[in-house]
């Protein structure tokens, strides 16, 4: 099966805007990848909205006490919305559902939204396995599109694989995918 064969796959979009997650176990390469990405797409003048699972527990980073968007928060607004020069910052009290979140990245008016984690949900998906235990457990998700894999990791079904080291076929993928999907 050719890599950049994606004709015969369902296309998931959203309003016209394609839709990819990478998933994989934590210090995988996943951000690693989606930075990887981000450049190609923009180098390329795509418009790129990304969302990140932050699966490590406890509260995400917050900015600084001092700030009004903060002070907000602080004193019980349950979210606080900061805007100027030419950037949205948005803090809410609650985790939203992941339709929602789609429905945000949406507006920065994408041509494709990567998302990082979110393993359950059901767009396609590139999923990174550093070892044959890890394939065994990803090998179970829906829509799987492309196996990144470790040096040595032995792939088993009928998946398209890219080494994880391979720069460049890893970077003509992400062309081709949007070239061929679109």
């Amino acid at each position: 099966m050719n890599i950049f064969d994606f004709k015969l796959r369902k296309d998931y979009t959203m309003d016209g805007v394609k839709i990819l997650q990478v998933v994989g176990y934590k210090n995988s390469g996943k951000t690693t990848l989606v930075e990887c990405w981000i450049q190609v797409l923009v180098a390329h003048h795509y418009r790129v909205s990304v969302i990140k699972h932050h699966g490590h527990g406890g509260p995400l980073e917050m900015p600084s006490s001092d700030t009004d968007s903060m002070k907000f928060l602080v004193n019980g607004a349950v979210s606080s919305i900061a805007v100027g020069g030419g950037m949205v910052q948005l803090h809410m009290q609650l985790e939203p559902k992941y339709e929602d979140l789609l429905n945000m990245a949406v507006l920065s008016d994408p041509n494709i939204i990567l998302i990082e984690g979110f393993k359950q949900a059901i767009e396609p998906k590139v999923v990174i396995v550093r070892s044959k235990e890890e394939w065994e457990s990803l090998q179970k998700l829906t829509n799987i599109i492309l196996v990144m894999a470790y040096e040595g990791v032995e792939i088993d079904g009928e998946y398209d694989v890219i080494n994880i080291s391979n720069e460049i076929e890893i970077k003509d993928w992400m062309v081709h995918f949007m070239e061929d999907v679109l």
